[in-house]
């Protein structure tokens, strides 16, 4: 997957940690959420960095880029190369279908479709590597 996808994926990745769910379910997400979070840590180390080379200055500072400036044009294509590298994040292990069996035991969680397009990639497509819900 992409830096793209993790840092697209923030909001719904706090939508899906406040939603109830069996405790092994939870207990698995909440250690890759844990990976999720230690991998956006870098992001936005990165996104400072963009903003501090467009800006030509040496961090940390106080930068601010406006948009349509050079320099903020300048900081769009530098961040966008750094988000369209490859992570080193392998999916959670739980199929997408085994998430969404999981979340439907409560029927408050609510996903909606374009959050659930963005977590797909952290998911595997077919079986689980660990059933986690039985029927």
């Amino acid at each position: 997957m992409k830096l793209l996808d993790i840092w697209n994926s923030r909001e719904s990745w706090m939508a899906l940690a406040d939603m109830k769910k069996p405790p092994k379910v939870a207990y698995r997400l909440m250690r890759y959420h844990a990976k999720i979070n230690a991998e956006l840590v870098a992001l936005e180390a990165g996104r400072e960095a963009a903003v501090y080379e467009a800006a030509g200055v040496e961090g940390p500072a106080i930068v601010s880029l406006n948009p349509g400036s050079v320099e903020y044009e300048i900081f769009i294509k530098g961040f966008n190369k750094f988000l369209d590298e490859e992570s080193d994040l392998s999916p959670v292990g739980i199929s997408m279908d085994a998430l969404v069996d999981a979340l439907d035991g409560d029927a408050a969680n609510r996903l909606t479709e374009r959050q659930l397009a963005l977590l797909e990639p952290f998911f595997t497509e077919k079986a689980p590597v660990l059933e986690l819900v039985k029927a």
